[in-house]
């Protein structure tokens, strides 16, 4: 905390007149998800609405991707940043498994959208559907392959829509000319 307020250039009590550790590492996530201070949810907000309003189920998962990576963007450094101290931290470690499981409400909103625009992949049901998003859309994967591998957002924001498209739906039939 006391890093905080040195690099903010506020006093201690500043900062913890925000709250515990926990608290404001929890406030500077919610403003890093959402890029501003609008209070409008994410969920209402167009880049994010537009896999809700997609006319199938393809272009629904192409849409999340695309609204998913420029989020992965923004979020990706802070989360490594509170994954790392979640190993050290027990207030910090609670904190981390909220977000984990905010990940995952938010892959069973994508799931249920999804999949009422039509069927998911044979075998595959809503939860398990769920748990692919939840797990491909970690910021795990745009640290390594953005941060770590060099490639461009574009690339992460195609190669995720590919891997979804592939992972949630129907494989397509090639088409006979």
């Amino acid at each position: 905390m006391e890093q905080i307020a040195e690099r903010a250039g506020v006093s201690r009590p500043t900062v913890y007149s925000i709250g515990q550790k926990a608290q404001l590492f929890k406030l500077v996530r919610d403003r890093t998800i959402a890029g501003d201070y609008d209070p409008t949810p994410l969920s209402e907000r167009p880049d994010h609405m537009a896999f809700n309003h997609a006319a199938d189920a393809e272009s629904s998962v192409r849409a999340y991707a695309r609204a998913s990576a420029v989020l992965l963007r923004r979020l990706t450094p802070m989360h490594a940043r509170l994954r790392e101290a979640a190993a050290i931290d027990d207030e910090l470690a609670w904190l981390w498994s909220v977000a984990e499981e905010e990940r995952l409400t938010g892959a069973r909103i994508v799931a249920e959208v999804v999949s009422a625009k039509g069927p998911l992949r044979r075998g595959l049901d809503r939860e398990r559907a769920a748990e692919l998003v939840w797990t491909l859309n970690a910021p795990e994967h745009y640290e390594r392959l953005v941060l770590v591998r060099g490639w461009t957002h574009e690339e992460f924001a195609s190669w995720l829509a590919e891997t979804l498209v592939h992972a949630l739906l129907p494989l397509r039939r090639a088409r006979r000319a």
